[in-house]
């Protein structure tokens, strides 16, 4: 199956035709292979990521053994084709796409709760005994029993004891095995982070299970499985991710449609949409959930604080002064909370912001901050990252058309603040 060729993949041809051939004279000169010692090595590798970069199946391991295996076939010849270095992009694709294998993460979800199994798109959420999810699992993914039951038992001896105590994510992935296994972990740890995001932009109300024990370990591992042995693995994350909330808002269709939206923007995004105003919405979505891991773990309100205001800080006056009023200015008008008037939250940033500064500037730890405060900040700051799925809301509000994502977001809060104070 050969992989379509996306936008951007046939420009400039014959600069990867003119790098492949300097590749190729330095072999025959050098008779050995090249490494990563050599510049013209690393050139060529660079200018085939260029190409191939925005392709989802990209792997650097595929890349560079293709990229290899010409360059050795190449050695004994006395020339090349003109078009050698197209040639090699066209193979690596193909290579990909060989390659792709259907893939399915087991995900524990630490603290959670779920009263009947959910499936939507490649998203399967199971509960039940260890033996009814080994059988459920067994079932979504077609895989032999035997298999099934040896991997899980391997990962609950070997890593996590309590791994099938949860209510299981089951996430299909189609995928390069390299690709699966190095990113596996990741995914994990931003599927947790998207439900909680959900949880508090909808100001799901604390109910006595969040703070209740679980009767099992916390699990800090991801199982892979696939229909062929060499498949099979384990992704790891080593801070304490827990979800203590039920999961059963997801069995609204509405619900399911904005998961798999922000799945699809934070978790499966490919490299040629992450510009610089992602990065910073995805850093404030990491951001997001360390501070609710430091409350809900710890109980640590000063370090949950700090991570929500600099989340805050990040998207909203990054490299402007006046950070207080400013901050509580724009974000008191982005988002609005049930039962809170603008005037509440503002005054409630400002508060909070104080505090804030008296720990930076004078070492003064939060103790007193109402756990409704800190519940009201988490939720205005999920609004807040929700704003990045809404770009309608803040791309056309300069007065003259702007191509950059960054620079629209950032006339987009600057026109808030100024509107604010004319107001």
């Amino acid at each position: 199956m050969k992989f379509e060729i996306i936008g951007g993949f046939d420009m400039d041809k014959s600069k990867v035709n003119q790098l492949y051939e300097s590749a190729w004279q330095f072999t025959k000169a050098q008779k050995r292979a090249l490494d990563f010692d050599d510049s013209v090595y690393i050139n060529l590798l660079s200018e085939l990521y260029e190409k191939l970069k925005e392709n989802p199946l990209f792997c650097d391991d595929i890349m560079t053994s293709c990229t290899d295996r010409f360059l050795i076939e190449d050695s004994e010849k006395d020339e090349i084709e003109k078009n050698r270095g197209e040639a090699l992009i066209e193979v690596i694709a193909e290579t990909l796409e060989l390659n792709k294998r259907v893939h399915y993460l087991l995900i524990p979800i630490n603290g959670a709760r779920l009263s009947n199994d959910i499936h939507f798109g490649s998203f399967h959420f199971i509960e039940g005994t260890e033996k009814e999810k080994e059988e459920k699992i067994q079932q979504i993914t077609g895989i032999d029993s035997q298999k099934i039951n040896f991997h899980i038992n391997h990962t609950k001896k070997s890593r996590s004891k309590d791994f099938m105590m949860p209510p299981i994510l089951v996430l299909q992935i189609d995928n390069v095995n390299t690709n699966v296994h190095r990113s596996a972990s990741i995914t994990a740890q931003r599927i947790f982070q998207i439900l909680k995001l959900m949880i508090y932009k909808s100001e799901t109300e604390k109910d006595l299970f969040e703070s209740a024990c679980k009767g099992y370990e916390d699990n800090y591992h991801v199982a892979i499985v696939g229909e062929e042995e060499w498949q099979f693995g384990h992704g790891v994350w080593w801070n304490l991710i827990q979800c203590k909330y039920s999961l059963d808002f997801l069995s609204k269709l509405e619900n399911q449609t904005e998961f798999v939206d922000l799945a699809n923007t934070f978790v499966f995004e490919y490299n040629s949409t992450r510009d610089n105003l992602y990065h910073k919405f995805s850093n404030a979505l990491e951001l997001f959930e360390r501070s609710l891991e430091q409350y809900e773990n710890f109980r640590d309100v000063t370090l949950s604080m700090l991570l929500v205001f600099s989340a805050a800080e990040s998207l909203l006056t990054e490299n402007r002064n006046e950070k207080k009023r400013r901050l509580a200015t724009i974000w008191s008008r982005l988002v609005t909370i049930t039962g809170k008037t603008q005037e509440d939250l503002y005054d409630l940033i400002i508060k909070s912001y104080k505090d804030r500064c008296d720990f930076v500037h004078d070492g003064n730890l939060m103790y007193d901050i109402p756990t409704v405060e800190i519940r009201v900040l988490h939720q205005m700051l999920a609004k807040l990252i929700y704003k990045y799925l809404s770009p309608t809301e803040w791309e056309n509000t300069a007065c003259q058309p702007i191509e950059n994502n960054i620079t629209k977001w950032r006339e987009f809060i600057n026109k808030t603040f100024t509107d604010a104070q004319s107001n």
